[in-house]
């Protein structure tokens, strides 16, 4: 059996597997979203306003745990693009709501169908239980770091697990 043939030193290097298909998924939507000029950065930005239009900064910022810095940056290319506009916060004049523009709805399908390509790729070759089982891991490994990161909206977390 696998497990028993195992090098007990190798038993929790599962950062480094985690790493790796953060690039390969990088490499994968870089390629795909290049005709629409939409980076594989601002893929992350444009799913939060799909579950959420009109969002503040701040709370992406939060939900997605980037710094402010890197979604000021990626909502400035978003802008450019025409995917996104700012507007100020009628209640917080210091902060900038978030809204798709009709540009930015219509590239969902695109986004939506790449995003259920990419599944179909890591799923190949699974069980239909063995995809279960991966996917109650996977939540339990997400709610670990959530807790750890003190992550306490788990909107995410749901929505990331349908």
């Amino acid at each position: 059996m696998v497990f028993e043939t195992m090098d007990r030193t190798q038993d929790y290097r599962l950062g480094g597997l985690v790493s790796y298909l953060l690039r390969a998924q990088s490499a994968f939507y870089s390629q795909r979203l290049r005709p629409y000029n939409i980076s594989y950065g601002q893929f992350p930005f444009l799913m939060a306003l799909y579950r959420e239009d009109g969002v503040n900064q701040e709370t992406i910022a939060k939900r997605l745990l980037f710094n402010k810095a890197t979604i000021a940056r990626a909502i400035d290319k978003l802008e450019r693009g025409g995917y996104v506009y700012r507007t100020q916060d009628e209640y917080d004049g210091r902060a900038n709501r978030i809204f798709l523009t009709r540009k930015g709805r219509e590239i969902r399908p695109v986004l939506d169908q790449l995003s259920h390509e990419w599944n179909s790729i890591l799923l190949s070759g699974f069980t239909e239980i063995e995809r279960i089982l991966l996917k109650e891991l996977m939540r339990k490994i997400v709610s670990s770091v959530m807790h750890e990161m003190d992550q306490e909206d788990v909107a995410i977390l749901s929505e990331l697990m349908k």
